[in-house]
């Protein structure tokens, strides 16, 4: 494996090398209208840039891209470019003109494609800020300071250039370098044409400040800047896809809280004709068959997919993360509650439970700690819909939604469905479903918006609640349930025999939720644990029936008791 790995799977959209990079401004969702970037030309930069070139074969145009670099008003001192050599034969060569610290990676032999390109762009550079470019671009003096100015107004900034394409440009470095310093480049590329699909996002949109969960669309790899915290936060692109890795690495990007703003002052031309790896838009049958598992969103492509596969396949990000903290619970609750989540009508999602499933565990069965998780591991292992973790996540990331579920309640079959109608309709970071007879604080299901959560958790003060921080970044949505929408798991058995209600479902009790959310990068406080069923203990016979049960368990098992 190599040392610049996909490393999305251990990515959370907030941490950066093991720790979330705070941001000291609350933007409303995608509203970036409330920043004040500094004007070009009169102030004075401070984080070091990383400009990356990912080229594969002969590229004629290179030299004319590296002359454009090498007048950019952004100091020399903080400016870096790199050309990623896919392994062209014969290697590719730096021309006399280009920027003062340049050079050529030649990408190793682990992986070849424009997504392993960027990525091992990425690994080997080291500059604050990544900025990213076609091999046959041109672009303008103020490119990279119109870019980065606003990663120094906000680390969540992501800068997208204007990219046009143009049939015919400079061919000679030297001439374009003196049409650059005369101003006279946008006159040389007249007749370009934008980006269609980008600029009816960007209308449709006012220019992103009211983008909807589809704003990472406007995203072209071609010309774009980011912090390096916040590329590692998403996970850095993916290195196996060739095509469609700006489609997917944006919409991480979006999820991890990226707030997408386009950059008109920094146009970059695309000199050539336009072919699908120019314009980075993938075929239907690509965007279905390969990009689709990997995002949620846009929803169309995704129920293609789930047209031709069974609901229990399981998808690599799921649209909604549910997280069900079982540690306690009764083997019976924790399956009713599951099996209702499985078994919705939103059928595109993936349920963690979170217990000790490695260490001693209290509560359960008296005579073996263990059995109920045991069976729980025993009736769910096999799904790929459902994981086990030690740890509540703090975020869905990758999935578009967190869902937390107290054990103690069970979904209708078509809650889930209404909850991600209302928070796509609505836009809410957080929708609140509470039952009737318990509209308590912590009492009910949460719906958390990723990329709400990620923002929040940069933003978070200590001992701030983060619901209120989501509702002050994203907004918050409540709803009441009714009996068909909710129902107590507990109850029915608990009057039957006898014992009390339920513990608040929002957490193991109402001041364990308080002290969750006033605790930074505490699970419970991004995602409540569920309520642990204590209820009544099973009787001798269910004991022995269930040690059956476990007999294919191997080295694992827990021993037979010897009856009395």
């Amino acid at each position: 494996m190599s040392s610049f790995e996909y490393i999305e799977s251990r990515a959370d959209g907030v941490t950066h090398r093991g720790r979330a990079e705070q941001v000291p401004t609350r933007i409303f969702r995608n509203d970036w209208g409330a920043l004040a970037p500094p004007r070009l030309g009169a102030w004075e930069p401070r984080l070091s840039v990383s400009v990356v070139i990912p080229a594969r074969g002969p590229s004629p145009r290179l030299a004319v891209t590296l002359a454009a670099l090498a007048g950019q008003t952004y100091p020399a001192r903080l400016l870096e470019v790199v050309v990623v050599d896919d392994r062209t034969w014969p290697p590719l060569a730096l021309p006399p003109l280009r920027p003062a610290r340049c050079r050529i990676e030649r990408a190793p032999a682990t992986g070849s494609g424009a997504g392993h390109a960027r990525a091992y762009g990425a690994h080997v550079t080291s500059g604050a800020v990544i900025c990213w470019l076609d091999p046959d671009m041109v672009v303008g003096p103020r490119f990279v300071e119109a870019l980065v100015r606003w990663q120094h107004a906000h680390a969540e900034c992501v800068s997208l250039g204007r990219v046009l394409h143009c049939p015919r440009g400079p061919e000679d470095p030297t001439a374009l370098a003196g049409l650059a310093r005369s101003g006279g480049l946008s006159s040389a590329l007249a007749g370009s044409r934008d980006h269609a699909g980008v600029n009816r996002l960007l209308e449709h949109s006012d220019d992103l400040r009211g983008a909807d969960r589809l704003g990472f669309q406007a995203y072209v790899g071609a010309a774009a800047s980011l912090r390096r915290s916040l590329y590692e936060a998403a996970g850095g692109v993916d290195p196996a896809l060739d095509l469609g890795q700006d489609t997917e690495f944006a919409y991480r990007l979006w999820q991890a809280g990226g707030l997408f703003l386009p950059e008109h002052a920094a146009p970059a031309w695309h000199i050539g004709q336009a072919t699908p790896a120019r314009t980075r838009i993938p075929s239907s049958r690509f965007r279905t068959d390969v990009l689709a598992p990997l995002m949620p969103h846009p929803r169309p492509h995704r129920d293609r997919v789930r047209r031709h596969a069974p609901p229990t396949a399981g998808r690599p990000v799921p649209l909604v993360r549910a997280v069900v903290d079982v540690a306690g619970a009764r083997y019976e609750t924790v399956s009713a509650c599951v099996d209702r989540l499985l078994n919705g009508s939103e059928e595109d999602v993936g349920v963690t439970l979170v217990a000790d499933w490695d260490g001693g565990v209290h509560g359960g069965a008296p005579e073996h700690p263990r059995l109920d998780l045991r069976l729980v591991q025993a009736r769910y292992l096999a799904d790929p819909r459902v994981s086990f973790s030690a740890v509540a996540p703090r975020t869905g990331f990758p999935a578009p939604y967190l869902l937390q579920v107290p054990v103690a309640w069970g979904l209708g079959r078509d809650t889930l469905a209404r909850l991600v109608a209302r928070a796509e309709r609505s836009r809410a970071g957080l929708v609140e479903l509470f039952p009737e007879s318990a509209p308590t604080r912590g009492a009910g299901i949460r719906l958390w918006r990723t990329r709400a959560l990620t923002r929040a958790l940069r933003v978070r003060t200590p001992g701030e609640p983060m619901a209120d921080v989501v509702a002050e970044v994203h907004g918050r949505y409540r709803m009441h349930a009714d009996e068909a929408s909710l129902e107590d798991l507990i109850a029915p058995r608990s009057a039957h025999d006898g014992v009390g209600t339920p513990p608040p479902a929002g957490g193991r009790s109402d001041a364990g939720d308080h002290r969750a959310e006033e605790s930074e990068g505490a699970s419970a406080g991004e995602c409540p644990g569920a309520a642990p069923d204590r209820s009544a203990a099973p009787t001798a016979r269910r004991g022995r029936v269930l040690r059956r049960l476990l007999g294919a368990l191997g080295p694992g098992r827990i021993p037979r008791r010897p009856r009395a």
